[in-house]
């Protein structure tokens, strides 16, 4: 909404008529009181000069004169009046005549203009409207619309807001209120109106009402949305074909520098800026071109100007960011008809970069010709080795043998890299380095999967320094210039990956770029990888069925055998971080008298029972096993004795509230004893660890079952 200040108050049809000749139009008591006080002292005056005069008259004589004089004075009067009232009535009826013009030429000059024109008055209700209010709302005639409001017109929402505006502007104190809103017509037709209102103030300065124009601006803001999209599909073809536009006013052609320069956005994306980031300027411009062309290009500019002439050339520019770009530039000049003088150069400017950039790579095409004959030999030499790589594997009779067989074929694929290759521990929870080749630093040799992106991804992952990609933790990074890890997958199964490092100074003795730096190497390793995968994937098919599960069937908790791969990483992990891994060895107290009494399925129920809460009452980083047949395993890890002591203690109180239901029956309550035992403090192996916590068990039971023990020297039977 827009408001401005009147520019004076509004004359409006309630204002009396304005007369001309400085008649007043209604009867004039004044000059009447004084005709009658002119005429009463005539006749007084009269009386007295005819008794002064004729003393001697008598009474009927006397009263003749008056009646006579009396008879002239009131015809003389009643004549003066008479023209009075006709002059009168004649300036009424040319007033009468005069306004009933005026509103015929104000009807119908606001009848035949588009524009929608209405008065309200302080209460909303409608005492004027020309034809094309009328129509835009429906009605037939402008009659119809006098003595109605808003409410009458528009849903009730929506006429509240209109005459809560109205209200707006007649407190306004006098000023024009300008707004533009959408509506919908008679005939369903959507406008956009411009909406102008101006209080209707009387000759007391009293708000008795608003005047109001609507303005159809439809078509004004579809040429504006059209003007607009103009200009937006120019700019886009310009800036799919890398091409702008510049105009310089040459108002003076001594001083160049001083001549206004306009730019398209597309000037500005070609020369490296942000549109509107910079002032376009000729210094501006030059500042960009590269100061081995600059000399050539002014030279071109000024003779085209000087001599009223065309231009083209071709040059280079250096962005803000250091970027070179080429560029061609054309322009023409639009002279004076008259006294052809040049009045302003129209020019275009085009990035060719892409196409110069082109013409290089077409001559440098026969160089890389003759070096793909190079990479092909190489290729044959690498395909020679890969087969005979697969024809060893084949004859291989465990892992540890074809371990050997890829490491030295590995090195021969890829002399210049550091690398090594690790497999997947049969419980996949760790990721194990069984082969290297090269210098590999200091990285993890035992590590968890999630640990390689590579086998989070499931596909090839390289790294490189200095780019935004994430390397993989288990790798060295200690003058490292570039990795690549590709998963070995068979049968949809990771079975490990193979990690390739540059180190720094295998670069400088490789004597140039990374050997993966093309894809035809990141193919190599891909291949290797997947001869790699498919023969330990075999012989991995081999020793199956000397592997057993990881899991117990009957409580879901891990075996022991995956207990005894899990100390082992533990321990290693421990022994790097300086840290302490505790073994709690539970047993249930009693628990054949347990089967004896209640059968062995309810056993079996109480073992199921038991091992959900302790999957439920562990640390996700903690072991939980079922270690044979009554008897349990949890493995803590970050954890002193102290710590363990305290958890065994919680798990005996929570084994006590155990509540076991079997075959509708609640079984009864039972205990478990637990031994404690803590590496490295109570043995260096896993071997002296799980004695360690069979004799801290064992002295829980002796000392009579339902408590918890750590090991001691005492525990030593």
């Amino acid at each position: 909404m827009k408001t401005n200040e009147a520019p004076g108050k509004l004359n409006t049809t309630l204002a009396p008529p304005e007369n001309g000749a400085g008649h007043e139009p209604g009867t004039d008591w004044k000059g009447l009181a004084w005709l009658t006080l002119l005429v009463a002292a005539c006749l007084t005056a009269f009386e007295r000069l005819v008794h002064f005069t004729f003393p001697n008259l008598m009474s009927w004589q006397y009263q003749s004169v008056t009646v006579c004089v009396g008879t002239v004075a009131a015809v003389t009067g009643s004549y003066y009046m008479t023209r009075k009232l006709g002059r009168a009535l004649s300036l009424h009826a040319e007033v009468e005549k005069k306004l009933a013009l005026e509103r015929n030429v104000l009807r119908t000059v606001t009848d035949n203009i588009p524009d929608s024109i209405f008065a309200k008055d302080t209460e909303g209700r409608y005492m004027l409207a020309n034809k094309a209010f009328s129509t835009l709302h429906g009605m037939k005639s402008p009659d119809e619309l006098l003595g109605k409001t808003v409410f009458d017109l528009f849903p009730k929402e929506r006429a509240t807001a209109l005459n809560k505006d109205d209200l707006l502007v007649m407190k306004s104190g006098g000023q024009v209120t300008e707004t533009e809103r959408t509506a919908v017509d008679a005939e369903g037709n959507v406008k956009v109106l411009q909406t102008i209102k101006v209080p209707l103030i009387d000759v007391s300065e009293a708000v008795v009402g608003i005047v109001g124009v609507h303005r159809d601006i439809t078509r004004r803001k579809e040429s504006e949305q059209k003007l607009r999209q103009s200009e937006a599909n120019l700019a886009a073809a310009q800036r799919i074909a890398h091409f702008g536009s510049v105009e310089v006013d040459l108002i003076s052609l001594d001083q160049p520098e001083k001549n206004p320069v306009r730019w398209s956005d597309e000037v500005f994306r070609i020369f490296g800026y942000e549109a509107g980031a910079v002032e376009p300027s000729r210094r501006a411009f030059f500042r960009l071109v590269h100061p081995e062309e600059s000399e050539e290009v002014r030279n071109a500019l000024n003779d085209a100007v000087r001599e009223a002439k065309p231009y083209d050339i071709d040059f280079r520019i250096i962005r803000p960011d250091g970027a070179e770009r080429n560029i061609r530039g054309c322009g023409e000049l639009i002279c004076d008809p008259k006294t052809h003088k040049p009045l302003k150069l129209v020019a275009s400017v085009q990035d060719v970069t892409d196409r110069v950039q082109g013409e290089i790579r077409l001559h440098n095409a026969n160089q890389e010709l003759g070096e793909r004959v190079q990479e092909l030999q190489q290729r044959s030499k690498e395909i020679n080795l890969l087969g005979e790589l697969g024809s060893r594997l084949q004859a291989c009779r465990d892992a540890k043998e074809a371990y050997m067989d890829i490491s030295a074929s590995a090195e021969e694929l890829f002399p210049n890299w550091s690398g090594s290759l690790c497999v997947t521990s049969a419980s996949r929870i760790a990721v194990e380095t069984v082969a290297e080749w090269g210098k590999t630093g200091n990285g993890e040799r035992v590590f968890a999967p999630d640990d390689c992106w590579a086998l989070r991804r499931g596909q090839p992952q390289s790294f490189r320094r200095g780019e935004k990609t994430a390397p993989c933790r288990h790798i060295d990074l200690n003058d490292l210039t570039e990795s690549l890890c590709v998963p070995l997958m068979a049968q949809g199964e990771a079975l490990g990956v193979m990690s390739l490092q540059m180190k720094q100074n295998h670069e400088q003795r490789g004597g140039g770029a990374p050997r993966f730096s093309s894809e035809g190497e990141q193919h190599l390793a891909v291949v290797l990888a997947k001869q790699v995968a498919l023969a330990l994937g075999n012989l991995k098919l081999r020793a199956s069925l000397q592997n057993q599960s990881i899991c117990d069937p009957l409580t879901g908790l891990f075996n022991r055998r995956y207990m005894e791969e899990s100390l082992e990483r533990e321990f290693s992990r421990a022994n790097r971080s300086k840290t302490t891994v505790a073994l709690m060895m539970m047993d249930l107290d009693h628990f054949k008298r347990f089967n004896d009494t209640f059968g062995h399925q309810a056993g079996d129920t109480l073992l199921r029972a038991l091992g959900d809460l302790l999957k439920k009452n562990t640390r996700g980083q903690d072991i939980a096993c079922r270690y044979g047949g009554e008897e349990f395993a949890l493995v803590l890890t970050d954890s002193n004795l102290a710590g363990a002591l305290k958890r065994a203690e919680i798990l005996r109180q929570q084994v006590k509230q155990l509540s076991v239901e079997y075959a509708g029956q609640l079984l009864g309550a039972v205990s478990i004893s637990i031994g404690v035992a803590l590496y490295p403090d109570h043995g260096a192996t896993i071997a002296e660890v799980l004695r360690a916590s069979d004799q801290a068990l064992y002295s829980a039971k002796r000392e009579g079952r339902d408590r918890v023990c750590a090991w001691a020297a005492e525990s030593v039977v």
